[in-house]
């Protein structure tokens, strides 16, 4: 799941000021904080997310959509409307819309999961939820619980 990246940044500011800068008692440190927040006041108007993993991902959702909307045919006109960007869309928008056809169409689904091609295109929902978790895992590094609980840097002094 990918938010706005000026959201988060947002967010990664507001952290530091409200809990982090609060409870730095030495200036040095003090300081340094008070040089993140301004790092990502400058850089976020100039980054943006990757977009060939998003690209991949609406390629992904879309063709989704389109198998499922094969097997129950009552999702077509859902399909249709997604098939094209609404003007000046990012693609994490477009994903956010392709996301919320699919928890639509697993709405419609569900009830239905004892129908032959309802069941089988819930099959292709749970597959497509794995596959983009297993993607999602692949970039998620490992969490420094040890090393936030302690304070340390976990001997990667330089």
């Amino acid at each position: 799941m990918n938010i706005p990246l000026t959201r988060l940044i947002d967010g990664i500011i507001a952290t530091m000021r409200a809990d982090v800068i609060p409870n730095v008692t030495d200036p040095y440190a003090r300081g340094q904080a008070v040089g993140v927040i301004d790092l990502l006041n400058n850089i976020a108007p100039r980054v943006e997310w990757a977009h060939a993993p998003q690209l991949r991902r609406i390629e992904a959702k879309r063709a989704l959509l389109d198998r499922i909307c094969d097997l129950v045919p009552e999702l077509s006109p859902a399909c249709a409307d997604l098939q094209q960007p609404a003007p000046a869309e990012e693609p994490g928008g477009l994903v956010r819309r392709l996301d919320a056809a699919i928890c639509d169409a697993i709405a419609l689904l569900w009830p239905r999961r004892h129908e032959a091609h309802c069941a089988e295109a819930a099959s292709l929902i749970k597959v497509h939820l794995h596959d983009e978790l297993t993607a999602e895992m692949k970039i998620t590094r490992k969490p420094l619980f040890a090393e936030i609980a302690s304070g340390t840097d976990g001997g990667k002094n330089a």
